[in-house]
């Protein structure tokens, strides 16, 4: 018998030793990155409530109770016993089922009347055998989040890819040593395709899977996966940190290529990232290029991501556990931190976060027990990137606002359609209402009315303040009436072409590809209007183009002709940098020392040439740090 076979006979021994035969305990799983125990009987471990987590302390892994498929009520008499407990006015618009966890989402307007007994997890589970998820639903409806439900159908298929994901976490170590190395394969001394593979002996994670949005040539857009003498079956899990294309852009390749392991980020994560991955695909149709992946290869990534939340220790290989904490940059987005063996070393990968309360997110969190690596972001790395106050911030941008929309021109500002445009629209909602800046119609392009929708869903992600907005005040500052959402492309020339001042938010905010690039094409030859970037504009994009063009003419691909067409840009071209979701310098330097006296190693990536060095040696100077900005395909033993 091998010595894995044996660790996982004694993990269910000692399960079934804490149990009584009232348990009638079925059948003992490995569900992904859980152990199930199955049980014919709810009731008793709703009146012995302390036994799982008593379980949880003592053997340290993720346990849950499930009732055996026959000790389930259907999913028609659960439906009709949820509608009938429901108070009226709760205004139920959903109930799903997932039969492979063995959950029922409930999602209702007014979800705080759902807070009653008869919904409660124990209480539900001891009746239904089935497990309640409770949410606010969004007054905005989201395609992403459909096709997420509708990728999480096939319960057999999904039951099949947790328990072999469950028997690769749970076969115990075969070896006894813990090494560790990190291989950098994009975000070097670069701006985009983040992705790194953590490497043990036993263990091989990709941390992000992205792609380079201002770069040309597969060898320059996509992670140097081809440089790994590795199969897509070595890989055993993937770690995505946020939904950014630039971190997540080349995720569906994997499957397409055959991946059939893990993908862990959080729920919104997941939402946000099929938006923006499907959107992509779109993107390229209409500009008659071939994207590197399929829908189908988006709904097999859906199926095959397990979706954790803030703050809890997961097992996701045998030697390696992974927890998320908030990171301040987007929606869910997450740090990463992973504990490789036991207690012999942890690494901290930031992805893009934010050291500062914004009005969407608290500050991204900090306060680790250990965190001997740090592998940091650099994106603002340059003594010079000091960015303003809040407060300066939304005054320079008003002060930017009037002066256009006073003069009867227009305002074009390229977002990213997840983060930086629900910040700008909370901001422009109060300049508007407090009526600092005039009232004139805010056009929303693109994905942002979906996007901000799935913030609204989500919105236990939402900043403390911004949440209790949205629940007690009564008043939805994502829905003004100011705000026209611009559902078809046939608007866009109504809008260029009518009279007096008005505000476009639209996608992309580097002016890559969606309607932003329309309407920069439209409105940038007339004085009188406005181009305002509020986000980084990575070198390569037409965005980073129009900022640093000296010439102020731009070559774009005109669809419609099929040519070039040359912009001469004539209208004011001005950035506001305080809006950003990173960290600035001064952030960046204040979170490091943070975690001074506990890293021992950081490594600075995800940032230009010059802005990830300067940042290394000034960690090096004033931290006293080992800090060093890995160049592509170096490989750094951590341990």
């Amino acid at each position: 018998m091998s010595q894995a076979l044996k660790e996982n006979q004694t993990l269910v021994a000692k399960i079934l030793s804490k149990l009584t035969p009232e348990a009638k305990v079925s059948r003992i799983e490995y569900e992904g990155p859980r152990i199930a125990i199955y049980t014919d009987n709810p009731s008793y471990f709703v009146n012995n409530s302390g036994l799982i987590g008593q379980l949880v302390v003592e053997l340290k892994k993720r346990i849950i109770v499930k009732a055996s498929e026959s000790a389930r009520k259907p999913p028609e008499e659960v439906r009709e016993y949820v509608m009938s407990v429901a108070p009226r006015g709760a205004g139920i618009n959903r109930i799903f089922f997932d039969v492979a966890l063995g959950e029922v989402l409930i999602e209702a307007t007014n979800a705080k009347l759902l807070q009653i007994p008869e919904l409660s997890e124990q209480e539900f589970f001891a009746k239904t055998g089935w497990r309640p998820r409770i949410r606010q639903s969004s007054p905005i409806p989201s395609q992403a989040v459909e096709q997420m439900y509708y990728a999480l159908t096939d319960a057999d298929e999904r039951m099949s890819f947790l328990r072999s994901v469950g028997e690769r976490i749970f076969r115990g170590r075969v070896y006894p040593r813990s090494e560790v190395v990190l291989t950098v394969l994009g975000a070097a001394r670069e701006v985009g395709r983040s992705c790194f593979l953590l490497s043990t002996p036993e263990s091989r994670i990709l941390l992000d899977c992205g792609i380079h949005p201002g770069a040309r040539g597969p060898l320059n857009s996509y992670p140097r996966l081809d440089w790994l003498d590795l199969s897509l079956d070595d890989i055993d899990a993937v770690v995505v940190s946020h939904a950014h294309l630039d971190h997540v852009g080349f995720l569906p390749v994997l499957f397409k290529h055959g991946y059939k392991g893990p993908v862990y980020m959080t729920e919104p994560t997941l939402a946000l990232s099929t938006l923006l991955l499907m959107d992509a695909l779109k993107v390229s149709q209409s500009e008659g290029r071939s994207a590197p992946y399929s829908g189908d290869d988006v709904r097999t990534m859906i199926a095959h991501t397990v979706t954790l939340p803030y703050n809890l220790v997961t097992d996701i290989t045998p030697d390696v556990k992974l927890t998320f904490y908030n990171a301040g940059h987007i929606l869910g987005s997450s740090l990463v931190h992973l504990h490789v063996g036991e207690g012999a070393h942890n690494v901290v990968y930031t992805g893009d976060f934010k050291f500062d309360n914004t009005r969407l997110f608290q500050a991204a969190f900090f306060n680790f027990v250990r965190a001997e690596t740090l592998v940091i972001e650099s994106t603002y790395g340059s003594r010079s990137d000091v960015m303003p106050s809040r407060a300066e911030t939304e005054q320079m941008f008003a002060s930017s606002l009037r002066q256009t929309l006073e003069s009867g021109g227009k305002v074009l500002i390229p977002v990213p359609a997840v983060g930086r445009a629900q910040e700008i629209m909370l901001v422009i909602n109060d300049l508007i209402r407090s009526k600092a800046i005039p009232e004139v119609p805010v056009y929303l392009e693109g994905m942002l009315k979906e996007a901000t929708g799935i913030h609204l869903l989500y919105q236990e992600y939402l900043s403390p303040s911004l949440r209790s907005e949205l629940r007690d005040a009564g008043f939805d500052p994502f829905l003004a009436d100011w705000y026209t959402v611009v559902d078809s492309p046939r608007r866009r020339s109504e809008i260029v072409q009518e009279k007096g001042p008005s505000v476009i938010l639209a996608t992309s905010g580097m002016l890559e590809g969606g309607p932003s690039i329309y309407y920069f094409s439209e409105l940038a030859e007339d004085p009188a209007n406005k181009i305002l970037f509020v986000s980084y504009q990575v070198p390569g994009t037409t965005g980073r183009r129009v900022l640093d063009s000296p010439s102020r003419e731009i070559s774009l691909f005109d669809p419609g002709t099929g040519r070039m067409r040359v912009i001469r840009v004539n209208a004011a071209v001005e950035r506001i940098e305080g809006f950003s979701g990173h960290s600035d310098f001064n952030q960046l330097t204040r979170y490091v020392s943070r975690l001074q006296r506990k890293v021992r190693r950081v490594l600075v990536v995800h940032g230009e040439r010059k802005k990830a060095e300067e940042f290394a040696l000034h960690l090096q100077q004033h931290l006293k740090l080992n800090a060093y900005a890995p160049q592509l395909l170096e490989s750094i033993r951590l341990y």
